[in-house]
């Protein structure tokens, strides 16, 4: 026998889902967000890039979220956490490449995506976000990237934290990298510089061509963590690591000057920022090599 919801219970489930549309964003992602709670269905996890950082470490309340999923464009403030009147997303290209809005996220395009374009792809496109400086936190990007070429040299996507003022970007020398990866390879760089010294470490079996990964690091006053799909990977001591400036995320789909680069797309669905006031310790990863850093501006 067919059981019928009652008269009340549709007109009140009716008046729910009424009252969310005309509401927004603003009361669907109040700024009192949480961290995504760990009951999250599996494939909402690998959807979105796997379990979470936060999730794994319980580092609680968002200061801010960029998920573009209620329509903001790239330069839009973070729909939701308990930091939104402030931070926008600023696009740099010296190249072919663009930003474009996609449902629930950003795509890094190298130039036109389209099957049988002869059109080239080179130089860097980039993005970076103002009015929202921390010197210590934590910071979780979802990224997925896909190569739609086989002849050429690939992109590297890069995801790092760089001197929040550009005034103290001293050419890269202070730049933490948070993921480094290219599409249609296996592996993960993290690192940090400080001045001429520089700390890194490699990884395989991060494979791309469109499988979702999170990354994220974190910076306390006397140690750096890496993490990567919500467990700690790697993590380095050295005082002199840790930057002693406020700091920004930038993201960045990097060419080889004006040399012709295989097509590819990287899709970031979500970057987050929290405080470091709650959460457990995350476990120290693997060491990280050190050696010098030497790029010029």
């Amino acid at each position: 026998m067919t059981v019928f919801p009652s008269l009340r219970s549709r007109l009140l489930r009716g008046v729910v889902v009424a009252a969310a549309l005309v509401a927004g964003p603003a009361a669907l992602a109040p700024g009192v967000a949480e961290t995504p709670h760990a009951s999250i269905s599996v494939q909402a996890e690998r959807s979105s890039g796997g379990r979470t950082s936060a999730q794994s470490y319980g580092w609680g309340r968002m200061l801010w979220d960029f998920a573009w999923e209620f329509g903001e464009s790239i330069g839009s403030a973070p729909y939701r956490g308990a930091d939104i009147g402030a931070g926008r997303w600023v696009e740099r290209s010296n190249g072919t490449g663009r930003v474009a809005k996609y449902g629930g996220g950003v795509e890094f395009h190298s130039a036109l995506v389209r099957n049988g374009t002869a059109e080239p792809d080179f130089g860097d496109t980039r993005l970076l976000l103002q009015d929202q400086p921390a010197r210590r936190g934590r910071w979780e990007v979802s990224a997925r990237s896909f190569r739609h070429e086989t002849s050429g040299r690939d992109y590297t996507f890069l995801v790092e934290l760089v001197p929040a003022d550009p005034a103290g970007y001293d050419c890269g020398a202070h730049n933490v990298t948070v993921a480094r990866f290219s599409p249609g390879d296996d592996r993960l760089t993290v690192g940090v510089n400080a001045g001429a010294a520089a700390w890194s470490r490699t990884f395989g079996g991060y494979r791309q061509d469109g499988t979702p990964h999170t990354f994220a690091v974190e910076v306390r006053d006397r140690r750096i963590t890496w993490f990567s799909d919500g467990r700690s990977i790697a993590s380095l001591a050295a005082r002199a690591a840790v930057p002693r400036v406020p700091l920004t995320v930038r993201m960045s789909l990097v060419g080889d000057g004006t040399a012709e680069m295989r097509k590819a797309v990287v899709k970031v669905d979500w970057v987050r920022g929290y405080d470091l006031k709650r959460g457990r310790t995350a476990p120290k990863g693997a060491a990280l090599s050190r050696g010098t850093y030497g790029d010029a501006c």
